[in-house]
């Protein structure tokens, strides 16, 4: 059987566009006139495009700019010109309020994202409608949840003195309806100060009928969570003669408690049920929580064994208030290869290849072979990696492993083995490393080899090795706020014909605050200290005995101090060495005991996902971390760009020293993958 198709197509009339008083660049880099692409011609997109014109003029500081429009329309040719007029560039000087009385000027320009001039803020002081009229509903939405039901927000006035600009906001508070008394009924399944504390409805706070429908809600969720699932919470309000003061009272009927009955697997086909059964955390008999529901989840996923993880909660068998958990399980491909390229300014062409089971014997253990290699480095890992100890929710980590690191000064090759017991505890991730290695530095230059002696450059490593990481950033890629610590103390000791004895102690913290539309604030600050444990004439020699000069600081790179090649940050003579027969001597980096380095960062963003970044870098190596000084700190600063890929951000950046040696170059320039810090 045939079927002859027929279309019939109307072209409509051809749209010619013109524009001016912008470039076309311009606004097809900022998407400002989106009826030109795939999205096709409308009135809409019309007057659309136009307030995206006028909102990226106003940006810029024209914001008397005016966006005219022509049209001419015959049958054949729609004729569309846009005549833009800039104006001249205004600042906003002034923000003020009129009429507030309960809170401060300061208070109100907190929740406001339209702010006057900053220089420490590239783009504000920056006028924008759009923003100014978004500020505006905010400051009512504040007002109605401070308790004032017939307050009043604006309409703005726009005052311009020159190339000044004045915004006023008049405000009209009227009445404040206040919660008098906050009355709970029947909550004894749950603890009521801790109720209290939870409820957005306070004694003596703001009322709104928002705020009691949040109440209420907030209420049968904690009922909920300790497994009342039919929980009925009815609320009744009782208002003072003068209207401004009400009782409320939050009535509970919590009805039966539900509880586990079993849990049902489906689903598993190599995975041990076994094995699944000791990440549920619910026991029979246990309250059916909906926190702990999605903690089971979680805790399933991050086995990283199964593609889909579905939990209900259904009525048991037994009847009554017991209730059977049904995890519906998927288990996904077990067997990866994965293989990747890249680049960066140090290491120069890279490649990975990445062979693993992650399912191994079905017991949601995993094995994997890393095989890294570079212009400079080779690596080499074989992984085991277990998600239990036994019935501890702690995971277990073994590798075995071989590297080769090609230096610009000298060459390390390491081999040995570790053993990592790593627990997560809410934010908290504590391990603990055992490790085994052996080290061996080797300089082509003579004079390096002669400063460092072979039995600090050849050595073998025991050492044990606590971390402590906390995290509250929200989100590990690129971060734009919240921030992270690190800490980890370890000791080496003469074990196992191991000669390396000494304590290191390493800590970092950084933290980012966002600016909004304007980017990104993020500073880090690093510092270690090593004790040697066997004893010298001069520190110097108490590290030359104690540790392999592989395992000391050293500073300088990418992701260190970027005005300087990697490991060249230093004090000269001290953990930098100059060859005295040569006019034009190169750094040898000697390494040290003690380190200190500060970062500081402004990210920006320029257009989509390209952006910009200024940094600040700055701090140095000392033999001994008692000699730390801020005076002997070595600065840097710099420029770069960003681009933000899937799996993070691209840089190319610059960085000038601010106090150069006669012998250091003045800038240097990195290529890289990732964040610095």
């Amino acid at each position: 059987h045939a079927a002859d198709l027929g279309f019939t197509v109307r072209l409509g009339p051809k749209v010619e566009f013109s524009v001016h008083g912008i470039t076309l660049r311009e606004h097809e880099k900022k998407d400002l006139v989106p009826f030109l692409g795939a999205s096709g011609y409308d009135e809409a997109l019309v007057l659309q495009s136009m307030e995206r014109i006028r909102r990226h003029f106003q940006e810029k500081g024209h914001y008397r700019v005016a966006v005219n429009r022509t049209e001419e329309r015959t049958a054949e040719v729609v004729r569309l010109v846009f005549e833009v007029v800039p104006g001249p560039r205004l600042v906003l000087e002034e923000l003020r309020f009129e009429g507030n009385v309960t809170f401060d000027a300061d208070r109100l320009r907190r929740l406001m994202t339209t702010s006057t001039r900053n220089f420490l803020l590239p783009g504000s002081g920056r006028l924008v409608d759009e923003e100014l009229s978004a500020d505006l509903s905010n400051l009512r939405s504040f007002y109605l949840l401070e308790g004032f039901d017939q307050s009043r927000v604006g309409p703005a006035r726009i005052e311009e003195k020159g190339d000044r600009l004045q915004v006023v906001v008049p405000i009209v508070e009227g009445r404040r309806r206040m919660v008098g008394e906050l009355v709970l009924e029947d909550v004894a399944p749950l603890d009521e100060a801790k109720v209290r504390v939870a409820l957005p409805l306070k004694d003596d706070g703001p009322f709104h009928r928002l705020l009691l429908e949040r109440s209420v809600d907030t209420l049968r969720a904690l009922l909920e969570d300790r497994g009342y699932g039919n929980a009925i919470v009815s609320s009744d309000v009782l208002w003072s003669a003068d209207d401004l003061t009400a009782t409320v009272r939050l009535r509970v009927f919590a009805g039966d408690q539900w509880v586990v009955d079993r849990a049902l697997l489906r689903g598993l086909r190599r995975t041990d049920p076994r094995i699944v059964r000791r990440f549920l955390g619910i026991e029979p008999g246990d309250p059916v929580r909906q926190s702990a529901v999605l903690d089971l989840q979680r805790r399933l996923y991050g086995l990283g064994i199964f593609s889909r993880v579905d939990v209900r909660v259904a009525p048991s068998a037994e009847g009554g208030e017991a209730r059977e958990l049904l995890v519906d399980l998927e288990e996904g491909r077990s067997r990866t290869m994965q293989v990747g390229a890249g680049y960066d300014s140090e290491s120069g062409v890279r490649g990975l290849l990445r062979l693993s089971e992650g399912n191994l014997f079905g017991r949601a253990s995993s094995l994997s072979l890393d095989l890294l290699g570079s212009q400079k480095d080779q690596h080499f890992r074989l992984i085991y990696r277990q998600p239990y100890i036994g019935n501890l929710h702690a995971e277990l980590l073994a590798t075995l492993y071989s590297e080769h690191e090609d230096r610009p000064d000298f060459v390390v090759d390491k081999r040995g083995g570790q053993l990592v017991v790593g627990r997560e505890l809410g934010r908290w991730s504590l391990q603990a490393f055992a490790s085994y290695r052996l080290v061996e530095l080797e300089a082509e230059d003579e004079f390096f080899n002669e400063e460092i002696p072979l039995d600090s450059r050849n050595a073998r490593v025991a050492s044990v090795t606590p971390t402590a990481n906390y995290d509250r950033r929200d989100d590990p890629l690129d971060p734009t706020r919240g921030w992270n610590g690190s800490f980890q103390l370890e000791y080496a000791f003469p074990a196992l014909a191991a000669d390396a004895n000494f304590l290191k102690l390493f800590g970092q913290a950084t933290a980012y605050l966002p600016l909004g539309r304007f980017g990104v604030l993020a500073g880090s600050a690093r510092g270690g200290a090593i004790e040697p444990l066997i004893g010298g004439a001069t520190p110097r020699e108490a590290l030359e005995a104690s540790v392999p000069a592989a395992e000391l600081f050293y500073a300088g790179g990418r992701t260190t101090h970027r005005a300087y090649r990697r490991d060249e940050l230093g004090i000269v003579d001290e953990t930098i060495l100059l060859d005295p027969g040569d006019s034009t001597p190169d750094p040898y980096p000697a390494g040290g005991g003690g380190l200190a380095l500060f970062n500081f960062e402004y990210r920006f963003p320029v257009a989509g996902p390209v952006g910009g970044t200024l940094f600040v870098d700055g701090g140095n190596v000392w033999t001994d971390y008692n000699d730390v000084r801020t005076g002997n700190f070595k600065w840097g600063a710099g420029l770069g760009v960003r681009y933000l890929s899937p799996v993070g951000p691209l840089r190319l950046e610059i960085g000038w020293k601010l106090d150069r040696e006669p012998f250091e170059d003045p800038y240097v320039w990195f290529i890289s993958l990732g964040n610095p810090f």
